[in-house]
């Protein structure tokens, strides 16, 4: 009884592949997950060229004010990204709105998912403010040995 329990509990959390989105002071009714489910491919998974996993995003959003709200009214859309973790490369994956929307491509190991309010719908790069951000389940696989309390290095 206990482990159905236990497993029907499991059941109703996020799932490896579901990222929680965080909000931001901008949008604080805000909230949102991004799915990752696998690209079609015809071998199951599918993988770019060097064996990176490709996956298609599903977004479920609620809580996004009207982007005209936001800032002088300057802007009209909200744009979902990509972005590598240190943040050097943004890849734009297409608008965003309350509801479920799909998106893909996703082709990175590690990567974060960010929502930006944009004065243009086609926005081939980020300019507006950060709405709702989340990482990767991948970069919860960070090695630790690396850091330099690690290696015998004092802080400070």
């Amino acid at each position: 009884m206990r482990l159905v329990l236990f497993a029907g509990l499991l059941a109703l959390g996020p799932g490896p592949f579901d990222i929680t989105l965080l909000r931001t002071a901008a949008a604080p009714d805000a909230r949102g997950t991004a799915s990752l489910v696998f690209a079609p491919s015809p071998f199951g998974i599918a993988v770019t060229a060097d064996g990176r996993s490709r996956y298609d995003v599903r977004f479920d959003i609620t809580g996004l004010p009207d982007p005209r709200t936001l800032g002088s009214g300057q802007y009209k859309a909200y744009v979902a990204w990509v972005v590598t973790t240190d943040l050097s490369r943004w890849q734009r994956m297409g608008t965003i709105r309350n509801g479920t929307t799909r998106l893909g491509r996703a082709e990175l190991n590690k990567f974060l998912v960010v929502i930006t309010a944009e004065a243009d719908s086609l926005a081939p790069q980020r300019g507006g403010p950060t709405i709702l951000h989340g990482p990767s389940p991948s970069t919860w696989l960070q090695s630790l040995l690396t850091h330099a309390l690690y290696r015998g290095i004092p802080p400070g």
